[in-house]
């Protein structure tokens, strides 16, 4: 291992003590759950020699029969090991971080994502802690159209703190049972970085930022997004970051993000169902730009997408409903102080639908609503009336505030009753410092 000057005190908390492992499913030789560890706990080598699963999955002696039994189309979990012991093999945190469950079909020569969790993994730990929280179980899903037979999975893990060059990563044979045949070739592909793999990732490629949560660049529509005080998300630098290019993969170019700014401890949950067909009225946004100035600053928003407005004619509900991300971030209530947090961090130039649950409120706020609130400068708060019909999605404008003049940015949102609480479809804002405002 080596640590660079910045961080000495995240760097010696590395050296002292082990990383980190899976529990469940029980990892290709895994030790005792106990201090004797460490290795097993120890990065993938930085030179890519190790990669994929330590070669333990090619490994002779090996035991490579399933360790768990996994049904197709519903839903399952890993787990990784806490803190069982106060030295050597017990989990160093290293802030949190992301990581990714995979599957490969291939025997490890490629991976598919089955769920991303962007930020807060391991869960609960803060940043210059190497202690996380108690519950560290990572619900996902497994796609109903998975092959049924013996796969490999992949727990993947890039920290927040700590050496770079570190990618972390447990393999453990399952077992899936279904109908399914597929190689799920339709999802993204592993995230792979802080390493060199010859002739695909070469120096300086695919690595993260100390002191970030790595924002895997292909994370896939099954993915939860966690925020941790003082720990922003970045991208990786660009590269070829998989393990193999896949028939559905593309070299990613990956310019860094600014980082999210928060004050509190942000939970952001997104879940994937099948569409409904609706014959509803649409909107139909052409492909055309629209350019907004602020501060000399011209920001490009490109529209090319399709919501359907009105109420279903089949009297169900649509499937924004079921499908959404589920925001509970106390800080954008309107009652809460300024800060710096903005939206175009958050949302995309394409819809999101979003639930406000929990901390955050139900629903955006209605109303001239005073800047410098809702952990933010311009707050934005909806200019309309809700849909009152059980169903029904409507058109409406977001105002952003700022001093003297109540609505200085506004931008197109789209709003539908679930009969037991609204969903919105949210844009990103015109420009920074600007947020969805909620109550």
């Amino acid at each position: 291992m080596y640590c660079k000057i910045v961080l000495p005190l995240f760097c010696f908390i590395s050296l002292v003590m082990g990383h980190a492992r899976i529990k469940h499913p029980r990892p290709l030789a895994a030790p005792d759950d106990g201090p004797g560890g460490n290795y097993y706990n120890a990065p993938l080598r930085p030179d890519g020699s190790e990669f994929p699963c330590k070669g333990l999955h090619k490994k002779s002696g090996v035991n490579k029969d399933p360790t768990e039994t996994w049904q197709a189309g519903e839903q399952t979990r890993f787990e990784i090991l806490g803190h069982g012991s106060s030295g050597e093999g017990s989990l160093a945190a290293h802030s949190g971080g992301s990581c990714q469950a995979s599957l490969s079909f291939d025997n490890g020569e490629t991976w598919k994502v089955l769920h991303s969790f962007i930020g807060d993994c391991p869960r609960g730990a803060r940043l210059g802690s190497n202690i996380a929280g108690k519950n560290q179980t990572f619900k996902f899903t497994v796609p109903a159209n998975t092959k049924a037979g013996i796969a490999l999975f992949s727990w993947s893990w890039i920290a927040v703190t700590g050496n770079r060059m570190e990618m972390y990563q447990n393999c453990a044979v399952v077992k899936i049972t279904g109908s399914g045949t597929s190689t799920l070739n339709d999802l993204p592909d592993m995230y792979v970085g802080d390493m060199t793999l010859s002739g695909h990732i070469g120096s300086g490629q695919c690595r993260s930022t100390a002191g970030y949560a790595i924002e895997f660049p292909n994370p896939g529509a099954a993915k939860t997004i966690t925020s941790v005080s003082g720990i922003g998300f970045k991208k990786p630098t660009d590269g070829n970051c998989f393990a193999k290019r896949s028939s559905t993969n593309q070299t990613v170019s990956s310019t860094p993000a600014q980082p999210l700014a928060t004050t509190k401890t942000t939970s952001v949950k997104t879940t994937s169902t099948p569409s409904r067909a609706s014959t509803r009225p649409s909107i139909t946004r052409p492909p055309t730009t629209t350019s907004t100035k602020v501060a000399s600053i011209t920001t490009t928003v490109p529209h090319n997408f399709t919501i359907p407005t009105g109420v279903p004619a089949d009297g169900k509900l649509p499937s924004q409903c079921t499908s959404y991300m589920s925001i509970t971030d106390g800080s954008r209530r309107a009652t809460a102080a300024s800060a710096v947090a903005c939206d175009k961090d958050v949302f995309k130039p394409t819809p999101t639908w979003v639930r406000f649950s929990g901390g955050a409120g139900t629903r955006l706020v209605t109303g001239a609503t005073e800047p410098f609130r809702c952990g933010t400068q311009g707050a934005g708060w909806f200019k309309g009336e809700y849909p009152s019909a059980v169903g029904a999605t409507i058109e409406g404008t977001v105002c952003y505030s700022w001093p003297g003049k109540s609505c200085q940015w506004s931008n197109t949102i789209w709003i539908t009753n679930c009969k037991e609480y609204y969903v919105f479809a949210l844009l990103s804002p015109p420009a920074c410092r600007l947020r969805y405002c909620t109550v």
